[in-house]
């Protein structure tokens, strides 16, 4: 009945909108906003189409023209560029939209012949351009695409744009480039860019190996894309912590750049299984670690110190790219989709959110995001899913009229977030993605297009695409009906399977009629946006564990060594006297079941196992004018200045140890530097891994940290400790590898 009211209410609203009548049936209704096949209404606002115009009563972009007549925004929806496919279809506002978004492509493109990353961000950034071109850049504009990406290429490696800490190693999605670079090759078959590809691809992955693995461990780094910190992360956590921990989007991303890399050496004639072993087995860990059998969906990510705990939100992006690249197995892919929390105005980047902190990847939809959601939707068949999320990018992009960065998950409302760009180049890849992939259902192969529709019931109807390019070959395409499985599929006027051949050339006619079935049984996990409690803030007090009391909590849960030892209604707890190194850390969880994240590690050292060594007594000592160190000094190294160096540690049984590293990296601004310090560890002359030194802040070179953690195997007696600056090491910056090393610390384990 409710949903019979609100319907009647927006039918009253499109005939005041538009011509006077009432409009079609709703595609879709919620709560607090309508799709029609010509009109949009959310609360008070409403946008419509009148002639070659798209109209709306809010005011959503920064370059709004106002009619008067109509009294509301207008922007012109006669594509302009008629190089582009001309889409026909019996849904208007699909139409009007992707003229829209391609006109707004054409405003991103810039006179040397790039993409701008949106109307507020200049230049071209390396995961940005990489999701739009995947969801579809690539064919929109493959040369510019494949121009952009070079542009984030350096000495043979992909560039990791500036990140918390210092960029790469603390952020490691810069392999979205690869799954971007594979998707211009799909599409154009150019094999040519095959070949410029692969030791670029091959170089990265190669000092990737080096660098942001752990034994038996997922990839390490920061969730793909959502690199601010504070947005997604608990606040104790700084970039040492971010580059240990294991998130779910950068692992699969690194899982499908391996997959990628093994075909682009098939395709090139190179014999070895190495990449696709590799791939296998980030896949099993990925399953292993972070799948949630009792929520359905996986983890946001592992973290912590040494033992890393597994955070229980959903992460949007992660989620979706598991289902798309086949991470998940066809009945966890079904789970997922059904199961993962979304909201009314779309799926949140995270799930829940984290109090205390403002929207922008916090309590936050980003339609690129969605429009991930929403090709794993159409791959697992969930018709409702799919609506929920054409739904979302549909009612943003119309109400704006421009394809914002983001919006408030909580109100649907673009004004709000910390920061929103006009036009921004994946949510435009987004919007073009919805015609190309979902409605066409074109996935694009190395030997052609397969063509697998998905169009929900609601927006059944006719779909014409004409001047379609691709490879050689002009194709026009008409789709008639719904659902998601196909009837008949025609090449100028000859049936055959659903997949047109990559070798064609000239004029294609694809004739494609539906079966009009639905897709079957579907569900959403539909919630409102809700919060977490507060993250405890957990100090030591002799004994005794302390933190804030909290009235949301119902309970706080305590963790030694990353396993649960204790619950408590009160704001402390005793813990017994342990001579072995301690990490413990407490959880708040409300009426509802809901978990804080983890407080901020307590670490404890026994005295009598833990081992220091000030290193400024084995090498030479800097006169630099820096203070707080411990002992009598420290040792400056950098590509000039001792760029490797060696001290003794003299322990008093064999054993595993934890080992870090003293230091101070004042190089660059710690939100937007790309000069992390990176280091070879090696014990009695064999390599153990790679120290991670990230930026403090920028001329903080007084303030000391510590290093990342490695677990190593020390000799009783004298060990050789040596830290070198290796051809593996070489960061983002390429000129400055810096820092300030004050002492070295060894506990047994």
């Amino acid at each position: 009945m409710k949903k019979k009211k609100i319907a009647a209410a927006a039918l009253v609203l499109a005939g005041l909108a538009a011509s006077g009548q009432p409009s079609q049936k709703a595609i879709f209704t919620s709560t607090n906003f309508s799709i029609f096949p010509d009109l949009v209404t959310w609360k008070n606002e409403r946008a419509f189409i009148k002639g070659d115009t798209l109209f709306s009563t809010f005011k959503g972009n920064d370059e709004p023209l106002y009619s008067s007549t109509v009294e509301a925004y207008k922007r012109s929806i006669v594509l302009k560029n008629k190089a582009y496919p001309i889409l026909r279809s019996s849904v208007p506002m699909v139409d009007a939209l992707y003229n829209m978004t391609l006109n707004e492509l054409d405003l991103l493109r810039t006179s040397d012949g790039y993409f701008d990353t949106g109307k507020s961000w200049g230049g071209v950034w390396t995961r940005d351009l990489s999701y739009a071109t995947i969801l579809g850049i690539a064919i929109a504009d493959p040369d510019v695409a494949k121009k952009g990406l070079m542009r984030k290429t350096k000495d043979g490696h992909i560039i990791q744009d500036t990140g918390s800490g210092g960029s790469w190693p603390i952020s490691s999605d810069r392999m979205t480039w690869v799954l971007a670079a594979w998707e211009i090759y799909k599409y154009t078959g150019d094999e040519s860019w095959l070949k410029t590809i692969y030791p670029i691809v091959k170089n990265s992955v190669e000092a990737d190996l080096k660098t942001i693995y752990y034994p038996n461990s997922l990839p390490t780094g920061e969730s793909s894309f959502l690199d601010w910190r504070e947005q997604t992360y608990p606040q104790w956590m700084m970039p040492v912590d971010i580059y240990r921990s294991e998130n779910l989007g950068t692992a699969v991303v690194h899982y499908q750049t391996y997959n990628i890399l093994g075909m682009i050496e098939g395709a090139m004639g190179v014999k070895s299984s190495k990449y696709a072993r590799l791939a296998e087995k980030v896949k099993v860990r990925i399953n292993q670690k972070l799948w949630m059998n009792d929520k359905g969906y996986y983890a946001q990510y592992l973290y912590g110190k040494h033992y890393l705990s597994l955070s229980p939100r959903a992460e949007a992006l992660g989620e979706a790219l598991a289902v798309i690249y086949d991470v998940a197995d066809s009945h966890r892919a079904r789970t997922v989709v059904e199961s993962t929390p979304i909201t009314e105005y779309g799926i949140t980047c995270i799930y829940p959110q984290i109090p205390e902190v403002g929207p922008y990847h916090n309590n936050s939809v980003w339609p690129f995001v969605q429009a991930f959601w929403n090709l794993a939707a159409a791959k697992v068949k969930n018709e409702k899913a799919l609506e929920y999320g054409m739904a979302s990018i549909y009612r943003a992009a119309s109400m704006y009229l421009t394809n914002k960065e983001n919006f408030v998950a909580s109100t649907g409302n673009c004004h709000g977030t910390a920061i929103n760009s006009d036009r921004q180049l994946w949510s435009v890849g987004a919007n073009i993605g919805m015609t190309y992939k979902i409605i066409f259902g074109m996935n694009f192969e190395p030997k052609g297009i397969v063509f697998s529709p998905s169009i929900p019931q609601a927006y059944a109807g006719s779909y014409t695409l004409t001047n379609f390019k691709y490879r050689k070959a002009t194709v026009n395409i008409t789709i008639s009906g719904f659902g998601d499985e196909v009837a008949s599929f025609k090449v100028n006027g000859v049936a055959q399977n659903p997949m047109l051949d990559g070798n064609v050339a000239g004029v294609q006619n694809v004739e494609i009629v539906m079966k009009n079935k639905p897709f079957g049984s579907s569900k959403v996990n539909l919630q409102p946006v809700a919060y977490a409690p507060a993250t405890p803030k957990l100090q030591l007090q002799g004994s005794m564990l302390q933190w804030e009391a909290n009235d949301a909590a119902r309970e706080f849960v305590v963790y030694r060594n990353g396993a649960k030892v204790g619950t408590t209604k009160q704001s402390s707890f005793e813990i017994k006297p342990i001579d072995a190194y301690s990490e413990y850390q407490v959880m708040a969880v409300d009426k509802n079941g809901m978990q804080s994240f983890l407080s901020n590690p307590i670490q404890v050292f026994p005295a009598d196992k833990t081992y220091v060594v000030e290193v400024e007594n084995f090498n030479r000592k800097s006169e630099l004018p820096y203070t707080s160190y411990d002992g009598s000094g420290f040792v400056e190294s950098s590509k000039k200045v001792n760029p490797a160096i060696s001290f003794p540690v003299n322990v008093e049984a064999d054993g595993q140890y934890l080992v870090s590293i003293r230091y101070s990296n004042g190089t660059d601004r710690m939100c937007c530097g790309n000069s992390a310090a990176l280091r070879t560890l090696s014990v009695n002359g064999k390599r153990q891994g790679t120290m991670v030194f990230p930026i403090v802040e920028q001329d903080a070179w007084s303030d000391w940290r510590p290093s990342n953690q490695l677990g190593v195997t020390l000799k009783k007696g004298v060990n050789t400790i040596r830290l070198s600056l290796e051809k593996h090491n070489e960061n983002m910056n390429g000129q400055v590898n810096m820092l300030m090393v004050d002492s070295f610390k060894a506990v047994k384990l």
